[in-house]
């Protein structure tokens, strides 16, 4: 009994001293547990802010006119003056230049700076060199700024010539010599670079020399050669004349008796004419008579083949007066002038066009008389004018040499404008037979001469360019040059004199 007694008085005490700690928690509310945070799977956000350029361009080219600027005041006098970021040159070098410059009979200044100091390249493009003037207008910029004539020269320092490095130099004057500037430039790249000191003394010794114009030095040869050029001129046009005249006198030998022919008959239907009643008609007689004396007379005095063409054209005009004759007396009004008839220019003026083939020939259009026309139309010969040379009588077309002129007379319009004339063999000959003459006159010769010799030259410098090297060029590069006319905005000049010379190579 006491037993049991002591066991519950033990359990009445543990639930005594838990249960108020139980009731406490039931009565506190469970905190609700956290979930476990995820990692991030966004990237990191980076701001860029791209260079500018541009801005950083603009810096540059003002950096470099105020650099300059600078440069132009050392060199207020004449002489030479070396940036101290020059190593290249010693001091005792860089006097002995600037004794050489003051001394020359040229005004020369001239400046070596540094490539970087005239460099608009972005910074943020290491490897490449933007200078702010290139070529001649570097030493003009240095002109601009002084504002005296004479002769400007600057040699760019830098490790190789894609990094800038080049020799420019320019003369600028209005009056006074010419100096060989551009060939002392040219001298003192071939002979000594990269050797500055080497380069800047050639430099000196050339761009002090006079360039004399040409005709001083050739004076003294030029009379014996314009009295050879007079003397081949001379021999080359009379020997024209005379080959010219050669030709002319074998035509008038062809011509001569076929005008004469036509002449007496003309002369022989005129005087068998009527005398007309009516004025006009007399006074149209008259003209006609008149005109067929005066082509005999200058048929008698002819030496040439203007005087054959002027003879055909006054019997053309003789044989349109005869058909102006007929249309009075018929009542009918004047005709127009129209070309002789093809076939035979004794025919007179045409009246009509047909077409006609000559045998082996193609079709053509034509100008005929109506008899021609008939015949044509009827397939039959028509009546042709034909001359015999060498005993052979042949159609006087085919003829188209020895009787161009005659051709050209007959087909002359009076007012210095020519018919056309069908048949295109015939034009060919006269056209080749007057180029011909042309041909041998001194100027068309000495103009094929000239154009033979360029033509040479031109494919000579042409092969020696395939094969890598020679012709006219220099195996040394050359920069380009630039003579622009944009003023600096430093002081100096506000007009630039007269370029005389100048150069500009990179090396």
């Amino acid at each position: 009994m006491n037993r049991w007694t002591g066991l519950l008085g033990a359990a009445a005490v543990v639930a005594a001293t838990t249960l108020p700690g139980l009731a406490a928690q039931a009565a506190t509310p469970t905190p609700t547990p956290r979930p476990t945070p995820k990692p991030s799977t966004s990237k990191p956000v980076f701001r860029y802010t791209p260079p500018d350029i541009e801005g950083d361009r603009r810096k540059a080219q003002a950096a470099a006119e105020s650099y300059l600027n600078d440069v132009a005041a050392k060199l207020g006098q004449t002489g030479l003056w070396v940036d101290p970021d020059v190593k290249k040159l010693s001091s005792t070098e860089t006097a002995e230049l600037d004794r050489l410059a003051k001394a020359a009979v040229a005004p020369l200044r001239i400046a070596v700076i540094p490539a970087e100091k005239i460099d608009t390249a972005p910074a943020s493009i290491s490897s490449y060199t933007r200078l702010a003037w290139e070529g001649e207008e570097i030493a003009d910029q240095l002109y601009d700024r002084v504002g005296v004539e004479g002769v400007y020269a600057v040699l760019v320092d830098a490790r190789s010539e894609s990094a800038g490095r080049g020799f420019h130099a320019v003369q600028r004057a209005d009056h006074g010599p010419t100096y060989h500037v551009g060939d002392g430039v040219d001298d003192a790249v071939d002979c000594c670079a990269p050797d500055y000191e080497e380069m800047l003394t050639r430099f000196i010794e050339r761009a002090q020399e006079v360039d004399k114009p040409l005709y001083i030095d050739v004076a003294p040869y030029a009379g014996g050669v314009a009295g050879v050029a007079a003397l081949w001129w001379g021999g080359t046009a009379l020997g024209a004349r005379r080959a010219r005249r050669k030709d002319e006198e074998k035509h008038l030998e062809v011509s001569r008796p076929v005008l004469n022919e036509e002449i007496i008959a003309l002369s022989q239907q005129v005087s068998s004419l009527p005398t007309p009643a009516d004025p006009q008609q007399s006074k149209l007689s008259k003209d006609v008579l008149d005109t067929v004396e005066k082509a005999r007379h200058r048929l008698d005095e002819a030496k040439g083949d203007a005087d054959i063409e002027a003879v055909a054209s006054l019997l053309g005009s003789a044989r349109y007066g005869l058909a102006c004759l007929d249309a009075l007396r018929a009542g009918k009004p004047i005709p127009e002038p129209t070309p002789p008839c093809f076939f035979d220019p004794r025919h007179g003026p045409s009246t009509t066009s047909t077409n006609w083939t000559p045998e082996g020939g193609r079709e053509r259009g034509i100008q005929v008389c109506d008899a021609c026309a008939a015949r044509v139309a009827a397939n039959e010969q028509p009546d042709m004018r034909m001359v015999t040379v060498r005993n052979q009588p042949q159609p006087y077309w085919t003829l188209a040499e020895e009787l161009a002129s005659y051709i050209d007379g007959y087909w002359s319009q009076g007012d210095g404008r020519r018919w056309y004339f069908p048949d295109e063999d015939a034009r060919r000959a006269g056209d080749a037979m007057r180029a011909r003459w042309r041909a041998r006159r001194p100027g068309a010769r000495f103009s094929r001469w000239s154009g033979d010799v360029g033509t040479s030259l031109g494919n000579w410098s042409s092969s020696s360019g395939d094969g890598g090297g020679g012709g006219w060029s220099s195996g040394t590069s050359r920069r380009r040059s630039y003579s622009s006319r944009t003023r600096s905005s430093g002081g100096g000049s506000s007009r630039r004199s007269s370029r005389r010379s100048g150069g500009s190579r990179g090396f």
